[in-house]
């Protein structure tokens, strides 16, 4: 993901909040001290404007949001375009797809029809994963050079694969908050949140930090 992503939070417990790095990227993802209400710097440690977090599932993904003034008023990600008729699509499935460039095309439900409905010897030329999550879990030696397998047979980088993931999340959720809010959010003003199984071991917990920082 290009700069500026979140810290990561198991799904079962949060960990402490990141600190903001003081660019235009994503929050960093090393641990700092949790807000109280009764701190008397709070202030400035809230120089942001709302908590996104991004629920980067193994079958699907959504993201979820509150503004710090009403943190207790939980929005659910707009309805995804596509999808099945009748569903009320508020997660999207974990699917990516890349160009025969390698370049990013789409994801989730965009991705999984436009793949679809491609010709199959077209088809043989894109790069289509899904549910490629769990990869991060199953690697004994996961490392920042280990490879996912497109529907091709062609090999990626997963590095690659959950940077694609996460700007588009990052993307997504910045339009929607601007759409609603009537102005322009920017990256600053935006604390991001990455939740993450409790099972995951460190290295996968690490892979996905880097991930956000792509």
């Amino acid at each position: 993901m290009a700069p500026g992503l979140p810290e990561t939070v198991p799904t079962s417990a949060y960990s402490s909040p990141a600190r903001s790095l003081g660019d235009t990227g994503i929050t960093p993802l090393s641990p700092s001290h949790i807000v109280n209400d009764a701190d008397p710097n709070v202030s400035e440690q809230q120089t942001f404007l709302v908590v996104v977090a991004i629920d980067f599932g193994t079958t699907s993904s959504g993201y979820a949001y509150s503004f710090t003034k009403e943190p207790e008023c939980i929005h659910v990600m707009r309805r995804w375009e596509g999808g099945d008729p009748g569903v009320s699509n508020q997660k999207t499935p974990t699917t990516i797809l890349l160009t025969p460039e390698r370049k990013f095309h789409s994801f989730g439900y965009a991705a999984r029809d436009f793949y679809h409905d491609l010709d199959p010897n077209e088809a043989k030329q894109w790069l289509y994963l899904e549910k490629f999550k769990m990869k991060l879990h199953t690697t004994g030696d996961l490392t920042m050079d280990t490879d996912l397998t497109a529907a091709n047979g062609k090999k990626v980088k997963a590095l690659e694969i959950f940077a694609y993931a996460l700007q588009y999340f990052k993307e997504q959720a910045l339009k929607e908050l601007s759409d609603q809010a009537g102005s322009e959010f920017e990256n600053s003003d935006v604390r991001w949140v990455i939740t993450v199984p409790a099972i995951w071991k460190q290295p996968a917990k690490q892979f996905m930090r880097q991930a956000a920082y792509q």
